[in-house]
Parts: structure tokens; C-alpha cells; sequence
């Protein structure tokens, strides 16, 4: 469809005659049932869905305002419970330039209770159909759901062969299966800042109940920060037989795979995150995982090559960190009072803990009180910070949840001022740190700069973020004051959106050092997100 350029301006009404016209139309909008073409539709508790879905005259039902949604409409929903007897079907899509949000009004309270629902729970030993998952059950693209409770739902979100869409800040808790689950082909979903808890599976004895799951499928770009899964009857976050690399971030998982329901024959595993099966190269990072029942971080018969750095596990019944079935990559990360360290097969890595000393033990933390980390989120949405299992003395060691002002270690974005780019400072490509990365020209010479300051002088380990979407890896020089120190080979992660580390020792001095990562290759960097002292 296309528009003519040219406008033409209306003749203006007089007075009189307009105020009444707009009366006239202000009356007719009261009086006249929602329309899809609606940019905004309101839900309440006291609302009627024979209304016009406006904030004085709102709608009743979250499925009315569903059904009506086009892309680019704003389903904001007033606060109070909402249970209806069916759950709330999305089979629509928005687009990556509108897509469709449904979202608390104004920081308002809203529960959707699935109580009334079928299958909550369902018998024993027995299956029902996928369209009765989820007390919202989603089953199109470009949606984003903001600060919303589901709970008591045969399921809380089911998202099923579903992309684009962002679930930040929402409370999936007490639920009759896995409180948000993704499955079959989806790809590029953000989870930010998830808390999912006590949810449960009686038909199951407890064996699938996950706080989160991104399961069964395939999909780049699926992104996991800041999640919290805690108490749930089987594992805090699970990946079975998803075959494409999903990134978690700064999240934490505890008390997962522990009978508190009294279930009869208890089939829950109980761990932390759990990376498996399948092939698939999956990063964790900035994570802790304590008090599981099992494991704290395991591979799960996973075959591929993952990343596990600056991990913590503590105090799980089991192995803190177990990739004895892939070949991974392990650096930097913690384990503290767990049955066992570490169980490795052929996955290596460097400057862990049981790398660095045998005798690891709760005396070697700052702290191990979690009333932080298990405590309301900032107004942000984002976890408290916490010095919280941060290792005492040893900075870059595990996860870190504190306030970033601990010496030992500082980040430099590639987009930020003190560095420069050849090439453009880009977005597109999600899971990066900051507000965006260093995409360079494809051409030998291509370099992303650095300005630092080193706390001393002498050898310093320089932690470099990047992603390689390509099939073969990408080589650089790594050039301090303009002379090569070091080499880094950036390996393939699989996708654009797929990130991953390298770490090079080289000197620096007490002073501002410029280092340079210049690329060897006629394909240039891989795109880079950050450099770590």
C-alpha cells in the first residue's frame, strides 16, 4: 500500500459545531465495544467486555484484549487476581517494528490464577493437550509481558514455537508444571529478571517441574538474565534436547529438586541448571547455583562444547560442577562445599577453583548469609547486589553480585568512549553487555582499541567477550603501546548472538595503556563486546 506524500489540511470547524461533534464522538467511544484498531487496551477487574477497553471503561477479561490485539496495541491490565476458567490463548503475532505488549498498569499487582483451569492438576501417570499448557499459553512472535504474577496454572507460560519475544519481570510461581516453559523452534526470547518458584507436578511425582525451561527444540539467540528459580520439585532452569546454544546470565538457582509437597513416589532431580541433552553449546555465566539437591551446574549428557565461567556452586548434595559427557570449557569458576568440586572428563579450562587449591571452604567466603540474594529485587528489577559467596581475596574468582567497586577487576565496553572501533558500534545481535559491541571491517589491520589502567605493573589477565557467528575462527594480534604482546584465536560460538571468552596475560603498566586487538585474517574481529581486566 503506498501513501501520497502531499496532505491536505481540513478546513476547520467552527467551534460550536466541532465541541459538539467531539461530544457526539466521545459518546459513541462509551457506548461502542472495542475495536482491534485500539492502540491501547485496559483490563480490570471491574471492567465488561462489552466496553471500549479504555482506562475509565475497561475491559473484563485478558482474553478479550488478546483476541483484539493487533501489532503495536498495549494490553495494560489494572491490578487485582484474574481467574478465569480457560487459559489465555496467544495466537497472534506482533512485528519487530510493532509488536504486541501486555503489561502491569502503572506497577499495579495483576495475578492470573489458574486455579480454574483444567489439569490443575491433571491425574497421575497422564498427558493433556498442549493447548491447555500455561496459564498463558503462547503460541505467537513479537509479544512482550511485563511485570505479571501467574500462579496455581497448568503451567504459568507455555510458549510454544514461539520468537521475538521478551518476558521481563514476571513471577511464575506455585504452578502444576515448569512455571515458564519454551519449546520446539524458538529462537531469540529474552527472560530478564524471572523469579520462579514452588511450582510442581503431582502427575509427574515431581520429575519435570522446572522453574524455567527452554526445552525439546531449536532457536539461536534465546537469552536467560538475571533469573532466580528457587524451590521448584525438579531442576531451577533445564535445557533437554534444545539443540541451539542459549545464553544465562547473572542468574541463581537454590533449593530446587526437594520433596516439599509429600508426593508419593519423588522423582525430582534437583539441580541447579542443567544443560542437557543434546548437542548444544551453551554459556553460563556471572551464575551461582546452592542448596540444590544434586548438582549445582551440570552437563547432562550434553556432547557439545559449552562455556561455564565465573560460575559459583555452593553447598549442593552433589558435584558443583559436572561436564563430564561434553568437552566445555570451565574458567574462573567456584566451587565451595559441595560433595564433590568438580567431575571434568575431557572438559578442561583454567583458574578455577580446585585449579587454584584443594582445600576450598565456607571460612574462604566473605559471605554465605543469602538473605540478599533471596530478597526483594531493586526497583530496577534486577537482583540485589551481594557479597554473597564472593571468595575472599581472590578477585575474578566465581560469580560476583556485588556493587562492582571491589578492586582486581574492571570492564571496558567496546562502545563506550575510551575505546575505539574500526568498524560500527552495533545492536542487532542480542546477549551483549552494555549497549552494544564492536562489529569491525572484514579486512586484515581491523582493530577494536582499548584505553586502561592497570592497579600495578607486571603480568595482568585480560578477559575478551566476543561473538563468532562463522564456521571458522577468527585470529588477532593483541598489541599493548603499539607492540605485539600477545595471540588469541577467536574460536566459532555458533552464532552472532552466541557469546563467549578468551583470556590473555599480557604486561601492563601502572599507568593508561592502550591495548589493541587487531585482527590477523581478512575476516576481521569476531564482533566484541567487551574487554576485563
Amino acid at each position: 500500500m503506498s501513501v501520497s506524500s502531499t496532505r491536505h489540511r481540513p478546513r476547520a470547524l467552527p467551534v460550536a459545531i466541532a465541541t459538539a461533534a467531539l461530544g457526539l464522538l466521545a459518546a459513541l467511544a462509551l457506548s461502542q465495544p472495542a475495536t482491534a484498531q485500539t492502540g491501547t487496551l485496559t483490563v480490570a477487574t471491574d471492567g465488561s467486555d462489552s466496553n471500549p477497553g479504555t482506562v475509565s471503561s475497561p475491559l473484563r477479561s485478558v482474553q478479550r484484549a488478546v483476541d483484539l490485539a493487533e501489532p503495536g496495541t498495549v494490553i495494560q491490565i489494572r491490578g487485582g487476581t484474574y481467574a478465569p476458567e480457560v487459559n489465555i490463548r496467544i495466537e497472534t503475532s506482533g512485528t519487530s517494528s510493532e509488536p504486541i505488549t501486555m503489561r502491569a498498569y502503572g506497577g499495579e499487582h495483576v495475578v492470573i490464577d489458574g486455579e480454574n483451569m483444567p489439569n490443575t492438576p491433571a491425574p497421575v501417570g497422564e498427558s493433556y493437550p498442549r493447548i491447555e499448557r500455561g496459564a498463558i499459553h503462547v503460541a505467537g512472535d513479537w509479544w512482550r509481558f511485563e511485570g505479571l504474577e501467574l500462579i496455581n496454572g497448568p503451567y504459568g507460560i507455555f510458549a510454544i514455537e514461539s520468537s521475538h519475544n521478551v518476558y521481563r519481570d514476571l513471577v511464575t510461581r506455585d504452578n502444576y508444571e515448569t512455571g515458564l516453559h519454551l519449546v520446539l523452534d524458538s529462537s531469540d526470547n529474552q527472560v530478564i529478571n524471572l523469579d520462579s518458584y514452588g511450582n510442581r507436578d503431582p502427575r509427574k511425582n515431581g520429575e519435570s517441574a522446572d522453574g524455567l525451561a527452554i526445552k525439546q527444540g531449536s532457536g539461536s539467540g534465546n537469552v536467560v538474565v538475571g533469573a532466580r528459580t528457587w524451590n521448584n520439585a525438579d531442576d531451577g532452569f533445564d535445557s533437554w534436547d534444545f539443540l541451539s546454544p542459549i545464553t544465562i546470565e547473572d542468574s541463581a538457582a537454590w533449593g530446587n529438586g526437594f520433596d516439599r509437597w509429600g508426593f508419593p513416589d519423588w522423582e525430582g532431580d534437583g539441580n541447579g541448571f542443567k544443560l542437557g541433552r543434546g548437542d548444544a553449546n551453551h554459556v553460563v555465566t556471572g551464575s551461582i547455583a546452592f542448596d540444590n539437591a544434586h548438582h549445582g551446574v551440570i552437563d547432562n549428557g550434553n556432547t557439545a562444547s559449552l562455556s561455564i565461567e565465573n560460575n559459583t556452586a555452593w553447598a549442593n548434595g552433589g558435584t558443583g560442577f559436572v561436564f563430564d559427557r561434553s568437552t566445555s570449557t570451565l574458567n574462573r569458576n567456584l566451587s565451595v562445599s559441595n560433595t564433590d568440586a568438580a567431575s571434568l572428563g575431557a572438559s578442561g579450562g583454567s583458574g578455577n577453583s580446585w585449579d587454584i587449591k584443594d582445600d576450598w571452604s565456607d571460612a574462604d567466603l566473605v559471605s554465605t548469609d543469602a538473605a540478599a540474594i533471596k530478597g526483594p529485587r531493586e526497583a530496577d528489577g534486577s537482583i540485589p547486589a551481594t557479597d554473597f559467596l564472593r571468595p575472599e581475596g581472590y578477585p575474578g574468582l566465581g560469580a560476583d553480585f556485588g556493587d562492582g567497586d571491589e578492586p582486581g577487576s574492571d570492564r571496558y565496553e567496546a562502545e563506550d568512549a575510551s575505546a575505539d572501533c574500526d568498524g560500527t558500534i552495533d545492536s542487532n545481535h542480542s546477549g551483549y553487555s552494555g549497549s552494544g559491541f564492536c562489529n569491525t571491517e572484514n579486512t586484515v589491520g581491523a582493530a577494536a582499541t582499548f584505553s586502561v589502567e592497570a592497579d600495578g605493573t607486571g603480568p595482568v589477565a585480560i578477559e575478551i567477550r566476543f561473538a563468532n557467528g562463522t564456521s571458522s575462527a577468527r585470529d588477532a594480534d593483541v598489541v599493548v603501546d603499539g607492540s605485539p604482546a600477545a595471540s588469541v584465536s577467536f574460536e566459532p560460538t555458533g552464532a552472532w548472538n552466541g557469546w563467549s571468552t578468551e583470556t590473555v596475560t599480557v604486561d601492563l603498566e601502572e599507568v593508561a595503556n592502550t591495548v589493541a586487538l587487531v585482527a590477523t585474517g581478512s575476516g576481521g574481529l569476531p564482533n566484541i563486546d567487551y574487554m576485563e581486566l
